[in-house]
């Protein structure tokens, strides 16, 4: 398939080894179910998922197996429907048809069938025994916002509308009651607020028997991070069992306490070996497998990875915390301009007088490029930002450009660019205003910046009255909130112990172990109590730090470990 067809439609075919994985946890969830046995895949592509599961059951189950795709893709079809039809199934059925518009998944039914027999006429609720499925994953602003309201409506989807949501809806309403889902999609939906709707509807409506987050393991051509969830849909009876979660992520070696269990061909075939449980080697790398049981907040709020050592040491850690971070300060994301070619330059001096915008206008800015453990890192460049915006009357409005007559030019000379911003205009703002601004009376008090994605933590202090960009978060403190809590905001972040806390209640991981340090993390972040010694001198050290020119180890150390006894933890640091 073309590249640009396959990430217009959110298609990424799954590798080999990766759908063996899927169908044979798939399979053994199945059991030996009587009678004919019929299994779906919502979005089939080539048939793959399909044939791997046919060849993963025993043969007399697979003699009576009905196999059902839909796809919207002819070609796949025509793939699928060779490769099915040697799979030595009793029956199977392709059709060429967009599987959320049939009748029964909440849509009525249209399109053509491409089938080697004939599909039953009624509606599809509650028929299959079995779903596999790699659904697309679009978000919604590839969808675009009538498809994605469309969605919405149809399936009661809330929040950030991604089509394998809406795959996962229509799916909970053809499985029968002790069906079982073995669904493929994009591990995101574990830890982020979008994800919420799905974490929910897997809860309620099925029974989670395993959670597999494969994280970077880079099994995916496509930058995706992998999860396979297994369930079975809820009966009149169903039990309430633990449910496994296993995940597994590269790793680098540090310190003698890093012990490798054993080497193997590849990481999946140490992923399927259940008694591994710690750091491997592959002929792609070393890997760290995690096993342990799935941790569900009431709320959905992050799904995670438990297990009695690590529930223990999240309990020490509150047990020892008065506040949050979002208890004593405003967590904002930067700005973004949805144009930075035009709003951001290190060479406004260049341009030619007329256009060059007034200064009043322009704001020195702060990216993810400067962010550095307790203070900014020093930037080669004058990057600034062009921000016609101001705060009037308690409100942040755009400027009037009458009064800025050079701002007006450049910005006329780049008209047709930021005009092209329709989600602008549709909101009811000026054509040249940034997307996402800020009170620029903000920018003026101390605050706290970090970047958005960091392998290690890397907060800093901010006194210079910067715009932060949208790659970026920044901390302030709470009306009312004593001016200390800043430091010791700044030293709990940059401490080792909120980089195994964030690990432990988080977790949200890109490729090379980078965290996502967002607001939704950021604000449970624990703080001990402020009045106590410890955090006095806490504040003290880290107020030293951050005011010396010369960088001192030793003294981030001091701080490091000051933290650690803070929540209770000093004889686990000294181990």
């Amino acid at each position: 398939m073309q590249t640009d067809r396959v990430k217009a439609n959110g298609v990424h075919y799954t590798p080999p080894a990766l759908a063996e994985f899927l169908a044979a946890v798939t399979a053994e969830a199945l059991g030996r179910p009587r009678g004919p046995i019929r299994i779906l895949d919502p979005a089939c592509g080539d048939g793959t998922l399909l044939s791997v599961l046919a060849q993963n059951l025993p043969p007399r189950l697979r003699g009576r197996s009905l196999l059902c795709g839909y796809d919207t893709d002819p070609e796949a079809l025509r793939s699928a429907g060779h490769l099915l039809a040697e799979t030595g199934v009793e029956k199977v059925t392709l059709a060429e048809q967009d599987f959320l518009s049939l009748q029964g998944v909440d849509a009525p039914s249209r399109g053509r069938q491409l089938s080697l027999w004939d599909p039953p006429k009624e509606a599809l609720r509650e028929q299959f025994d079995a779903v596999i499925a790699n659904p697309p994953y679009v978000r919604t602003q590839v969808l675009g916002a009538k498809k994605s309201q469309e969605l919405a409506q149809r399936f009661r989807l809330t929040g950030r509308v991604d089509l394998y949501q809406a795959f996962a809806k229509a799916i909970a309403s053809v499985l029968k009651p002790g069906g079982v889902l073995g669904l493929l999609t994009s591990n995101r939906f574990l830890t982020v607020r979008s994800g919420a709707a799905l974490r929910r509807l897997l809860r309620t409506e099925f029974e989670l028997i395993a959670v597999y987050d494969l994280g970077d393991t880079k099994l995916f051509s496509a930058a995706v991070l992998p999860v396979i969830v297994v369930a079975k849909r809820k009966g009149a009876a169903h039990g309430g069992g633990d449910c496994l979660f296993d995940r597994v992520y590269e790793c680098r070696l540090q310190g003698s306490d890093e012990v490798v269990c054993k080497s193997f061909p590849t990481v999946l075939d140490a992923f399927r070996d259940r008694r591994v449980n710690g750091i491997v080697t592959t002929e792609g790398g070393t890997f760290r497998i995690e096993r342990g049981r799935l941790l569900a907040t009431p709320n959905d709020d992050v799904w995670s990875l438990s297990t009695p050592d690590y529930q223990q040491w999240l309990r020490t850690v509150q047990a020892n915390q008065q506040h949050t971070f979002g208890t004593v300060g405003t967590i904002r994301v930067g700005i973004k301009t949805t144009a930075d070619e035009v709003f951001i330059r290190d060479d406004w001096e260049s341009l030619p007088t007329k256009l060059r915008p007034e200064d009043d206008l322009l704001r020195p800015l702060l990216t993810h490029l400067n962010a550095a453990k307790w203070r900014a890192a020093a930037s080669t460049t004058n990057r600034r930002v062009l921000y016609p915006h101001t705060f009037v009357n308690g409100k942040r409005v755009a400027v009037d450009l009458s009064g800025f007559p050079r701002t007006r030019a450049y910005l006329e000379s780049h008209r047709n660019r930021l005009s092209a911003r329709k989600y602008v205009i549709e909101a009811g703002r000026q054509w040249y205003e940034i997307w996402v601004p800020q009170d620029p009376t903000e920018w003026t008090k101390p605050k706290v910046v970090f970047p958005d994605i960091a392998e290690e933590p890397r907060f800093f202090l901010d006194t210079s009255g910067s715009v932060i960009n949208g790659d970026c978060y920044w901390i302030t403190l709470r009306p009312g909130c004593d001016e200390r809590w800043l430091h010791l905001i700044l030293a709990v972040a940059n401490s080792s112990l909120i980089a195994k806390y964030y690990d432990l209640a988080f977790h949200n991981k890109l490729y090379a172990g980078r965290r996502r340090f967002m607001t939704q993390y950021v604000r449970m972040f624990p703080l001990p109590d402020l009045s106590r010694s410890i955090s006095r001198e806490i504040v003290a050290l880290a107020s030293r730090l951050t005011s010396r020119r010369d960088f001192e180890p030793e003294l981030e150390g001091r701080i490091d470990a000051l933290v650690w006894e803070a929540f209770g933890l000093a004889e686990e640091i000294r181990r």
